[in-house]
């Protein structure tokens, strides 16, 4: 009788053994509903060049970063003196260089990004050096005393069926929503939830909500849109400060020879 009982036990602790948990499950399914390699609606379209057909004017008709915050009526007259200041502006574009991108502008940058998803966290990798962690297992926010802005702020989440449901906080203030719109900003109390999907075997969705207190009339609810980049089995690594030629001298923006 305990012989049997044991060998029971062995069995049932074996099949135990074999089969995935389900965290494990459910990460393989999350990792098909998202996995591959995408690029930003409104970058889609580049050439070999790595330019955009029509021009920046063309991305930035596409752009949903770049359109009209619902400020509350104090930020709006900042946002419009800065609109109005057509000199400051074009300080800023003959000087304008980066080679990274912080949140959200990064989501709507050239740069091509790779999604990985585990039981523990998903993560966006992109081709220039930012990475979006995203932490799935349960955690909250850290507590005031221990979280500070950084240019992609905290990120937690969780799984609604293949959705997955982002919240991200203490991203820095400073940090324009798109680098091309330098005067539409928010303030340190800005948070952001996004919820990804796959509409198509091609097509990512973000529907992003932005709630700010300090800046906003309203919540703040638009699409971004993604393409899946069928063509590469692998995501290159870009570095833009790599043989540079286009130095910043005397406040503007040269080319050197090769």
């Amino acid at each position: 009788m305990k012989a049997a009982a044991l060998l029971l036990i062995g069995a049932t602790l074996s099949t135990a053994q074999a089969a995935p948990r389900q965290g494990e499950a459910d990460a393989a399914a999350n990792a098909a509903s998202l996995r591959g390699i995408w690029e930003s609606e409104a970058w889609s379209g580049v050439n070999e060049g790595g330019r955009p057909a029509g021009g920046i004017a063309a991305v930035n008709a596409k752009s949903t970063l770049t359109m009209h915050p619902p400020y509350n009526e104090e930020w709006e007259a900042k946002y419009q003196a800065v609109a109005k200041d057509k000199a400051r502006l074009a300080a800023i574009g003959t000087t304008m260089k980066v080679c990274s991108f912080a949140f959200p502008g990064a989501m709507e940058s050239p740069a091509l990004f790779q999604i990985l998803v585990t039981p523990e966290e998903t993560l966006f990798v992109f081709a220039t050096p930012e990475v979006r962690h995203i932490y799935t297992d349960g955690r909250g926010h850290p507590a005031a005393d221990d979280v500070w802005p950084t240019p992609m702020g905290d990120s937690i989440g969780h799984w609604e069926g293949t959705t997955l449901v982002v919240e991200t906080i203490a991203r820095r203030a400073d940090k324009p929503l798109r680098i091309s719109s330098p005067m539409t900003l928010l303030s340190d109390q800005a948070r952001f939830t996004e919820r990804f999907r796959r509409v198509s075997d091609t097509v990512l969705e973000d529907e992003m909500t932005v709630e700010d207190p300090v800046a906003l009339a309203r919540p703040w609810v638009m699409t971004l849109k993604f393409r899946k980049v069928t063509d590469l089995d692998r995501l290159p690594p870009h570095d833009c400060s790599e043989n540079d030629r286009n130095p910043v001298v005397d406040g503007k923006l040269t080319i050197t020879p090769p």
